[in-house]
């Protein structure tokens, strides 16, 4: 079941319509409450109309303390009064609701900056005369309103008067006083604060209603927003699911936790494969996700804030929705992508090991550990050879003592003495890496195959004495071992020329008279054929007496090479040919690939023909019958590359070290030639 591709697809299908349901539900629930608190017919009765009223008036003796200077001001006489007309319409939905706050000699209002309002008197008379408004004015901490409800309630967000700030007062060495407003709680300064050019002086205040004059008045009506239109559209097609919220949600709930269980479970099985199945995109690094939903989430928001902006919602209601829908489906699925790749990694033990951040930790992880490593290094090679070690720390400490001891005493002659002291203890450091330079060179001579030479140990400090004759004795050595070698293959090579020559007189005259014997007429077709197998015997021997003789030549050094140019293509064809009925005898295809153009190479034509021929005649040998021969030359920028592939009829049981070595068959038991060697040609009695 948990391996279903339809049930899953079926759960990721529903997610997102059950996730939008209580969406819906709970925008819905929200709507209808807020809507309900805010009808025109109740709301300027209840406790959040007060509570949004005194907001403003506070947020105004706020904004009249730590006034902008920015904003347009004009004075009254000496009263200072700062204008910020559009203030009112960000805080509330309150239509035209105007006020004016007076505070010692400052004043801030929301009214605009006109002829008619460039006073306190004409602003109060401006806020008095609005037409079918409602004042409410606070002197002095009294309240005097049109409304029972503010009258009755608003003592309680007096609070919310009282700010805390300070003046600085500035006294500059040039008698000049500077006063400065700041905000900050009192216990955050000091007192006074002197510098040699300037005294600052700071001075703390706290106000509270009583020192306020508040001027202000309201129309009971609410603003017009765009999407009023919107928001009861939206109460008339989903009302039902913000009725039902307490039935609805409980229920969504439940089938979204069975839901998700069920995928947790479910998710990286696939029919067919035991261990978990992951795919290219639970291979990139989890940072990446996760900057992928957080760019899906991104364009969320503003897909939902920029159209909101830009379009009239009463007007343009069928496309905001569609956009959001849009914005939910993409969002959705880069959820359920990040959702799935995330269960499947959790699942296969690969979350971890495959962020950047775990592989930046295993990578200080292993560049702490090689650094570990090599202090240890460094601290082995330090404490490797003790006594030297201490003997150059004693040196070290004893040379700055000493140098610190002359330069005491004697101040610039003890400079001197320090650096003759220096100089002395520089060439005895050089005259050693001098001695490790020589027993270098030494063995690199001993490298290059010179071992005759021998260094002389009292040419050398005490510290490479033991070192130099140690070398000395390894040269002697590998000298006996060079010359018993030499000795051996002198003595190899002389016993191979002595027993061929040996070998070779008596079968000169067994192939001359088995040569007498075939010139006499015998008719005994018998001692014909005995005849014929001694012949090829004899010749066999021959042949191999003289490979024998060639060998030991060859391996004493004692060959003469005719070195002439070549063409390797055509002595391989022409080799070819000359083995074409033997090839043809075991039915084996030869398959050549040699160039058409002339290929020459500088060796010796007759020992490049033997080496031709001795290859050809082992395939012809061991090669399986009815099988392929491949025959390549392959020009290799200045050299030729010759290879010739087969199928061998029997087993090879040796490696392919012993296959290489000289006078070695493939097959150890060598029963064929064993055979023929050792089979008499006459019978048994």
């Amino acid at each position: 079941m948990k391996e279903s591709k339809l049930l899953k697809i079926i759960c990721y299908i529903l997610i997102p319509i059950i996730v939008a349901v209580m969406i819906l539900s709970f925008m819905s629930y929200y709507v209808q409450n807020y809507t309900n608190d805010i009808n025109e017919k109740n709301y300027f009765a209840t406790d959040r109309f007060v509570s949004r009223y005194m907001n403003i008036l506070s947020h105004f003796a706020n904004r009249l303390i730590y006034q902008n200077e920015s904003y347009p001001t004009c004075y009254d006489g000496e009263i200072q009064i700062a204008y910020l007309p559009d203030y009112q319409s960000y805080e509330t939905e309150i239509k035209d609701c105007y006020a004016l706050i007076v505070y010692q000699n400052k004043a801030f209002t929301n009214v605009e900056l006109t002829a008619e309002t460039n006073t306190i008197a004409k602003i109060q008379q401006f806020i008095s005369q609005n037409e079918n408004a409602k004042k409410v004015n606070i002197l002095a901490g009294n309240i005097e309103a049109d409304s029972d409800v503010i009258t009755n309630k608003a003592i309680k967000y007096f609070d919310d008067f009282e700010n805390n700030y300070y003046k600085v007062e500035k006294q500059h060495s040039e008698n000049k006083t500077t006063i400065e407003l700041e905000v900050v709680e009192p216990d955050e300064m000091e007192e006074v604060y002197e510098t040699p050019e300037i005294q600052e002086t700071c001075e703390y205040f706290t106000t509270h209603i009583q020192d306020f004059n508040i001027y202000s008045s309201y129309k009971e009506e609410l603003k017009e927003y765009p999407g009023d239109a919107f928001l009861k559209e939206f109460i008339n097609t989903y009302g039902d699911l913000g009725i039902n919220i307490y039935v609805v949600l409980p229920a969504c709930t439940s089938i979204l936790l069975i839901i998700g269980l069920y995928l947790i479970v479910s998710i990286g099985h696939t029919k067919g494969k035991p261990e978990i199945d992951l795919n290219d995109l639970d291979k990139i690094p989890y940072e990446i996700i996760l900057l992928i939903l957080l760019i899906g989430f991104g364009i969320l928001g503003m897909g939902i804030a920029i159209p909101s902006e830009m379009l009239n919602l009463n007007e343009d209601m069928e496309l905001f929705v569609s956009i959001l829908v849009m914005l939910y489906i993409v969002c959705y699925i880069i959820c359920a992508v990040i959702f799935d790749t995330t269960v499947k990694r959790i699942k296969a033990k690969t979350l971890l090991k495959n962020t950047w951040f775990y592989k930046a930790c295993r990578w200080f992880y292993h560049l702490c550990k090689k650094t570990m490593n090599q202090l240890k290094n460094v601290w082995h090679e330090t404490t490797f050879s003790k006594d030297l070690v201490k003997k150059l720390g004693v040196v070290i400490v004893g040379y700055i003592i000493i140098a610190i001891f002359l330069i005491g005493i004697w101040d610039g002659f003890g400079i001197l003495l320090a650096l003759a002291l220096a100089g002395y203890i520089f060439y005895q450091i050089v005259k050693r890496i001098n001695c490790y330079t020589k027993i270098e060179n030494h063995l690199k001579e001993m490298y290059e195959g010179n071992n005759t030479a021998k260094l002389n140990p009292e040419d050398f400090t005490s510290e490479f004495q033991e070192a130099v004759k140690y070398l000395n004795d390894i040269s002697n050595g590998f000298q006996n071992a060079i010359q018993e070698g030499i000795k051996s293959e002198r003595l190899k090579a002389e016993l191979i020329t002595n027993v061929s020559h040996d070998i070779k007189t008596p079968l000169t005259s067994i192939i001359n008279y088995v040569d007498l014997l075939k010139k006499e007429e015998i008719e005994n077709e018998k001692a014909k054929e005995y005849m014929e197998v001694l012949d090829n015997k004899s010749q066999r021997l021959k042949k191999l007496t003289e490979d024998l003789l060639e060998a030991s030549k060859a391996s004493s050094g004692n060959v003469k090479l005719n070195m002439e140019k070549i063409n390797i293509a055509e002595l391989i064809k022409q080799s070819i040919g000359e083995f074409e009925d033997k090839f043809q005898s075991k039915n084996l295809q030869i398959v050549t690939n040699i160039p058409e153009k002339e290929i020459y190479i500088h060796a010796d034509n007759r020992y490049m023909y033997r080496i031709i021929e001795n290859i050809f005649s082992n395939v012809s040998k061991y090669s399986m019958e009815h099988s392929r021969v491949y025959i390549d030359v392959l020009p290799k920028g200045q050299k030729v590359q010759i290879a010739v592939k087969n199928i061998s009829k029997d087993v090879l049981n040796i490696s392919e070290e012993e296959l290489m070595q000289r006078f070695v068959r493939g097959d150890k038991s060598r029963t064929t030639e064993r055979k023929r060697a050792t089979e008499s040609p006459f019978p048994k009695a």
